[in-house]
């Protein structure tokens, strides 16, 4: 949901976003991107070690970085791991490892060191892009004892999460988790681990997707892989996504390090490969883009019915300044079922005469006066692209649901484009009548890409109704 910002914040944002030479709107150059959940390849693919070409605007890197590696190559593993600069590497295996080798100038990392066991696992991210606003520990597993011809305690797990916000508003939770293997001498733990860690994910679920890297023990195409607890936490891997899936080091072939995603309609993968390390494990690497606008780009206007003149008319100012902004040869795009407030129609008038494309669609059949006027005065200009149209009973109905089912009922849309390729878009709680005034009532400013792009949508879609 947008920020509830004050009339003249509000209206100083909309002027400033009008005038731009350039909207701030998230703009990804990705790789092809697979739709739906495709069938898991049959065998490993060896394309996937090949090194990214184009970045993703989020990355994370997954690295188990074996314990008995001495700390020459132990920093070499990290310094490979770090070179892309990834937003998030979730480590596992680092309990006597220094934090500031993992996370040096430019990353921070959360980890518990309560003891070994807690501080196996790790999350670190860049500072630069990423503000912590949560972290914990969560234990996994702990069954006690040590397995024959092993000296720690290997059914004792715990994962370390953090929730993070980036510098446009958008949060996520990343969890480092080491599922304990499948040995002698102690139960199986993937399936109470994998339960666990359901409860974990569901817990910070609301605050945005959640992305966990880790070894699991288990393969991928193994009858122990939990397909059932982890579409029940709703958490997919990228090997799914994708189509595709590669070993992840020196286990036989076998793909045991993963990176999930439970951010579906929000967060999606786009690539995935693994980079050799002097680990018996690659690091495992995806890249995911957003699906949606960031919440910077949306601001709520609202007015007070009972407050002063300001107040009362904070949505129509909002939306006259959107009109006043659009100078000859910008264009002007309003849809609503009533249009006669004598503001809003004088705005739209004066937009006609000094050249500005304007395009009314009336929703319903019944024609208020000042919309009639309205119709004549741009009949009379002749201005190129300007025009009224009609959208009744039928066209109605698919507008208002399309409308409902993007974004939630929608009384009146204002869209502006600019000659300079700026755009802003205007939903009203209300008709474009009385109501807006003097009743409670809101608008919604968007100037992300996914919504203008619905906003073109649905102005097309009663625009060329028959």
């Amino acid at each position: 949901m947008g920020a509830r910002l004050s009339p003249t914040t509000a209206a100083t944002r909309v002027r400033t976003a009008v005038a731009a030479a350039a909207v701030a709107a998230v703009a990804l150059t990705m790789a092809a991107v697979p739709t739906g959940s495709a069938a898991p390849a049959a065998a490993p693919t060896t394309a996937a070690r090949a090194a990214v070409v184009t970045p993703s605007p989020i990355m994370m890197t997954h690295a188990n970085i074996y314990t008995g590696l001495n700390v020459k190559r132990f920093q070499a593993d990290v310094r490979t791991v770090l070179a892309p600069l990834p937003d998030f590497v979730t480590y596992n295996e680092v309990p006597f490892r220094t934090d500031a080798v993992m996370a040096p100038t430019g990353y921070d990392i959360h980890r518990s060191s309560t003891n070994r066991y807690t501080s196996a696992t790790a999350v670190a991210w860049r500072t630069d892009r990423w503000t912590m606003v949560a972290e914990g520990t969560y234990r996994l597993s702990n069954w006690r004892g040590k397995p024959p011809g092993r000296v720690t305690e290997l059914g004792r797990r715990f994962a370390n999460w953090v929730t993070l916000q980036d510098v446009e508003g958008r949060t996520l939770s990343v969890v480092a988790v080491h599922v304990a293997p499948n040995v002698r001498g102690m139960p199986d733990l993937a399936r109470p681990s994998v339960t666990r860690l359901g409860g974990l994910v569901e817990k910070l679920a609301p605050s945005g997707p959640v992305l966990v890297g880790g070894d699991f023990n288990f393969h991928y195409r193994s009858s122990r892989y939990p397909s059932d607890l982890l579409s029940a936490a709703q958490l997919e891997p990228t090997f799914d996504t994708l189509g595709s899936f590669f070993a992840t080091g020196d286990h036989h072939g076998a793909t045991i390090d993963y990176i999930f995603n439970r951010g579906a309609g929000t967060l999606a993968p786009d690539q995935h490969f693994s980079t050799e390390l002097n680990s018996d494990h690659d690091a495992v690497t995806a890249g995911f883009h957003w699906l949606g606008d960031a919440p910077s780009d949306t601001q709520v206007v609202a007015n007070d019915p009972s407050g002063d003149q300001a107040a009362r008319r904070a949505v129509l100012r909002s939306l006259a300044t959107g009109i006043r902004s659009a100078q000859a040869g910008d264009v002007v795009r309003v849809v609503t079922s009533r249009l006669d407030l004598y503001f809003l129609v004088k705005e739209l008038r004066r937009a006609a005469k000094r050249g500005v494309q304007v395009q009314f669609v009336k929703l319903g059949r019944k024609w208020a006066p000042r919309e009639q006027n309205l119709g004549s005065l741009l009949a009379r200009r002749g201005v190129r692209g300007s025009w009224v149209r009609q959208c009744t009973t039928t066209c109605v109905q698919e507008w208002k649901l399309q409308a409902r089912a993007a974004t939630g009922t929608i009384n009146g849309l204002l869209q502006v484009r600019l000659a300079s390729g700026s755009e802003v878009r205007w939903d009203t709680t209300r008709q474009f009548s009385t109501p807006l005034l003097t009743e409670p009532s809101s608008v919604r400013v968007s100037t992300g890409a996914e919504a203008l792009d619905e906003g073109r949508r649905l102005f097309a879609l009663v625009a060329n109704a028959r």
